[in-house]
């Protein structure tokens, strides 16, 4: 039996056998509460106002609270859903350490994602219907990118802290989703894809498709157009540079990060803010990590 046919193999059965499960956010019922206009009026209001101040993570989960009272009084609402997915990411990427708490609110984002995208009755019909993810994406529509994307990205990291198998399971339909975006909207959340593309790439093994080279040229592309979201360079010195073995690059562009006043920009202060916190802790370990 040949290496390569015995690996595919073991994948197999990792896959078969390691498999974290979980139930996908349009299988899931929502408890409605009785919300009158004026009463989601308020809440909104008071969640937006938290939303603002996300870098702190007790305005976050004021907003979150919020935002998850505007969903029970109102389940279909696409935008409130959006807030729900990229909030509860945003919480386990930027605000926690434990991996379990992270692994648990990223699961909590995806299923929100989900619903998100299940608000397109196409789509809700298709997978309702029996069709995968992958056969029923063609249904979304631009309205719905930001519920692919962010969807794409928590199911990703909650795929990676269930382990390989998971990953693994999880892998088309994350690229299926991104691929979906990219051609609806590509230049979305600060050319997200290529950020997206650039860190597939550099973390991939060379025999699933792994390449440094074309690592290099998305996240070129996601840098020239959108230098202002500070994720990208944080994420390029995380798996490009360290990939790349190349710790004054590395540092370089983490110090470069740091010295940026971009935590004060209008709509990514907050997130700004968490990925400074990102690249202090990175060049830390700078010296373990090369």
């Amino acid at each position: 039996m040949s290496f390569g046919l015995r690996f595919s193999l073991m994948l197999l059965a990792l896959v078969l056998v390691g498999c974290a499960s979980r139930e996908s956010g349009w299988s899931k019922q929502s408890q409605g509460v009785s919300l009158s206009a004026s009463e989601q009026n308020a809440l909104r209001a008071d969640a937006m106002g938290h939303w603002t101040r996300r870098a702190d993570i007790d305005s976050l989960k004021s907003a979150l609270s919020n935002f998850e009272l505007i969903h029970g009084g109102n389940p279909k609402d696409l935008e409130t859903l959006i807030y729900l997915t990229r909030g509860y990411y945003f919480l386990a990427d930027a605000h926690l350490d434990d991996p379990e708490l992270k692994k648990t609110n990223y699961e909590k984002a995806s299923s929100y994602g989900e619903m998100a995208m299940a608000t397109n009755d196409a789509f809700h019909a298709s997978v309702s219907s029996g069709k995968t993810v992958e056969e029923s994406l063609g249904a979304l529509t631009a309205k719905e990118v930001p519920a692919i994307y962010w969807t794409a990205a928590s199911l990703g990291k909650w795929a990676k802290a269930a382990g390989i198998a998971t990953q693994l399971k999880y892998k088309t339909r994350i690229k299926a989703m991104i691929e979906r975006v990219e051609k609806l909207q590509p230049d979305y959340f600060y050319a997200a894809t290529d950020r997206f593309w650039g860190a597939y790439y550099a973390v991939a093994p060379s025999f699933a498709g792994g390449d440094l080279k074309k690592s290099k040229v998305h996240f070129d592309k996601s840098l020239k157009a959108a230098p202002e979201y500070l994720g990208t360079q944080v994420l390029m010195a995380e798996v490009y540079w360290t990939k790349k073995g190349d710790k004054k690059e590395f540092e370089k562009m983490l110090r470069a990060v740091l010295a940026s006043n971009l935590d004060t920009h209008k709509e990514i202060g907050p997130e700004n803010t968490m990925e400074k916190n990102k690249a202090e802790k990175l060049l830390e370990k700078m010296d373990d990590i090369f």
